[in-house]
């Protein structure tokens, strides 16, 4: 009996519409999250927040124009007495820094560097300590709170709690971010604020969309700056945090997360990890003075009366800058500014929790409505149908986000609508383009991405053969790989997770530099430029690249600090010059690679890179007159299994300082080492190794093989020339 692959195929697409309105559920890579903020994002520009005449929220900005009247970051804490004293008005002054150490400017301070003059001792011991004129101001303005920074570093887990705490329902610590610790304040301001909160933003990626109403240390909850100024300022004392299973919230024994924080008569929504969304309103609309004008005397404290200010910064230098769904770098004390701002105005985000329910619904009924409408009547009569429901979901989104401030999602629906009706139209087309794309996958992971749209333009390059070109080549391996094998010998696992993670972006280093990797070698890179085409630049390009490879390298040690007892390092070697590049191997089975001395000259470069403690080696053909590198010449070397000399290089980035004193030391440190003048060299080594730690470890090296040279000269007509005795 014939089976009728199209007829199962009909019936089938009903089930694939179904499948596929689950994958919002599934949310590969998060691609439904990151839409779903876009479509939230473009709502609240279309439509931000109105900040009303009557809004209390003050912002007191420490300036470029305050850091020129009164002098960098940071100031003398009389400085910022001064500052609080002017706003002792204030309902609430918040501040967005943390004072973790005695001010250095204490006049006690200079006691210890005058031991003998008894009368300056007096004198300054006389003088009053910024720090207690600063905890003065705080206590005598009675509204003040002071931010902290939680940590996961090992810090301190002493938290000054000022506030009471009435939970409802499932404990809400299980829901809530946990830290290690936090950097505090000294104590002498903790003991007089009226409150202390967190500053954190919370679990955001680069565009702050919520802020986090709670976080904890371990069992003690710690509320956020912003909620904090907001409790003093209305004179509440107690929290009260409301849970799902709490009473009046139907959870039916699911422990959901977090339903909201009540504040005196405020309430306040909150998503189930505990975060508020942010409804943002534009910046220049948020009442902004600026510090030197509140020191100054310009802004007179009456202007304070009653409201909520916040101190923080704008200043450039300070880098104190976020990015929200509306406005791009703006001070991170407006974002606080804007909760609190919403929180007086009742006026929040929320996304309840049956609206993702409601979304799962509708993708699927308006999924198998195009479906049955496409078998019935065509792909015109389903694409009519997906117009119209596609407009009907988005004007209802805006309507609930203009009416009621819910956060409804029209793109999952959209997304598994246009799914299913193009896989249902297309269905044969696009089964034979992702089986295409596959295949070009495949090939992908063993030829350069330039060789396989070559193959997919034009068969003939899969001939045998190649032609000569000048080239550039790159090797690239891990140092120290032996040992790092024998630490994950009980877990080959990890190591093969580490290991392509280290080549995945040494790889990319390559790849965004216009390099095409041959192959690789266990821990071993090998790429090359100006092939398959042409490059004029191959010799900067491979530079740069290698360059970015240590960047790399160091940002993932820099990751994987905590993780690993170790730190990875790798050396590079690059070498120029003419080769024979093409398909290699048999008629039946070729790689597209290169042959030729100069390729094995940039693989013994490379493994003489740790012998001379370097990251880096370049061959002389490598060497660039004019370039924006700093090119050092570090040697003459035959490598194992050469004759001819070969003059190396190490090359730096133009930012490293190595001064034109230390460069002539340098040179001149050459000629006498190759005039066999050891005593001399040994000197200029010594005066080099203290101007220079990116040559520190080289120029060890290089007196060790002095030191050995002088035990056991080299011949008299010598010229410099090292040989080497190991690949």
């Amino acid at each position: 009996m014939k089976i009728s692959i199209k007829k199962y195929t009909r019936y089938g697409l009903f089930g694939f519409a179904v499948l596929i309105s689950f994958l919002p559920l599934i949310n590969p890579f998060q691609i439904f999250t990151n839409l779903q903020n876009y479509s939230f994002d473009t709502f609240q520009k279309i439509l931000p927040r109105n900040v009303y005449a009557e809004d209390p929220v003050v912002i007191i900005d420490i300036d470029d124009k305050s850091l020129a009247q009164v002098g960098q970051w940071p100031w003398s804490r009389s400085t910022l007495a001064q500052l609080t004293n002017q706003s002792y008005l204030a309902a609430a002054l918040g501040f967005d820094v943390v004072f973790a150490e005695p001010d250095r400017t204490n006049p006690q301070n200079l006691i210890s560097a005058y031991p003998e003059n008894e009368i300056l001792k007096k004198e300054l011991s006389a003088l009053p300590n910024n720090d207690q004129l600063f905890a003065d101001a705080i206590a005598n303005h009675g509204t003040v709170v002071l931010g902290q920074a939680l940590s996961n570093q090992t810090q301190s887990q002493n938290i000054s709690n000022k506030f009471g705490l009435v939970t409802q329902g499932d404990d809400p610590k299980q829901f809530i971010k946990n830290y290690l610790g936090a950097q505090n304040n000294i104590k002498s301001l903790e003991q007089v604020a009226q409150g202390i909160g967190s500053m954190s933003i919370g679990n955001n990626d680069a565009i702050v969309r919520q802020l986090p109403t709670f976080e904890r240390i371990g069992d003690q909850l710690v509320p956020s700056l912003a909620l904090e100024v907001t409790r003093v300022a209305v004179g509440a004392s107690t929290y009260q945090i409301k849970s799902s299973n709490a009473s009046s919230e139907e959870a039916f024994g699911s422990q959901t997360g977090i339903n909201h924080v009540k504040l005196g008569p405020l309430t306040i929504p909150t998503t189930p990890g505990g975060n508020a969304w942010i409804y943002f309103a534009p910046s220049r609309d948020i009442q902004t003075v600026s510090a030197a004008d509140v020191l100054s005397g310009v802004i007179k404290p009456e202007f304070f009366e009653g409201k909520v200010a916040l101190v923080g910064t704008s200043a450039s230098g300070l880098l104190d800058l976020r990015s929200t769904p509306t406005e791009k770098n703006i001070p991170g004390v407006t974002v606080i500014a804007q909760f609190i701002q919403q929180i007086f105005a009742n006026e929040f985000l929320q996304r309840p929790d049956w609206l993702f329910g409601a979304e799962f619904i509708t993708g699927m009924i308006l999924a198998l409505l195009i479906t049955l409408t496409i078998q019935a009547l065509g792909p015109i009569g389903g694409l009519s149908v997906f117009v119209v429901g596609s407009g009907s979901i988005i004007g209802t989104s805006y309507y609930f986000f203009k009416t009621k401030l819910f956060l409804v999602d029209p793109i999952s629906p959209l997304i598994i609508s246009l799914i299913v009706y193009v896989a249902v139209t297309f269905f044969n087309f696009l089964f034979t383009e992702l089986e295409r794309s596959r295949v070009r996958g495949a090939f992908a992971q063993y030829l350069s991405p330039e060789m396989v749209n070559r193959l997919a333009e034009s068969s003939e390059a899969l001939v045998l053969g190649g032609e000569r070109k000048e080239m550039t080549f790159l090797f690239s391996d891990i140092r120290g790989f032996t040992k790092i094998s024998e630490q994950y010998k009980d877990d080959p696992e990890a190591l093969t997770q580490l290991i392509n993670r280290l080549l995945t972006d040494l790889s990319n280093s390559i790849l965004d530099h216009g390099g095409t990797i041959d192959k690789y070698m266990g821990d071993c890179i090998m790429a090359f430029w100006n092939a398959p085409t042409d490059q004029t630049d191959h010799r900067e390009l491979a530079i740069k690249s290698a360059h970015a490879m240590n960047k790399a390298l160091s940002a993932l040690n820099q990751e994987m600090q905590d993780g690993l007892n170790f730190k990875l390092e790798i050396g590079i070697g690059i070498n120029s010059g003419e080769c024979i590049v093409g398909n290699m191997g048999s008629d039946k089975r070729f790689d597209y690679t290169v042959l030729g001395d100069a390729v094995n000259l940039a693989s013994r470069l490379e493994s003489q890179s740790s012998n001379y403690g370097l990251n880096m080696i370049i061959g002389e053909n490598t060497f660039i007159n004019d370039s924006n590198f700093q090119i050092v010449e570090i040697d003459k070397i035959a490598v194992k299994g050469k004759t001819a000399a070969e003059t190396i290089f190490t090359c730096f980035e133009s930012n490293t300082k190595l001064t034109d004193d230390h460069l002539a030391k340098h040179i001149e440190f050459l000629t006498k080492y190759r005039a066999q003048d050891w005593e001399q060299a040994k000197s200029l080594i010594n005066e080099l190794t203290s101007s220079s730690d990116e040559l520190a470890l080289y120029y060890d090296h290089m007196k060790l093989r002095i030191e050995e040279f002088s035990t056991n000269p080299p011949p008299a007509d010598w010229e410099g020339v090292y040989v080497a005795q190991n690949k």
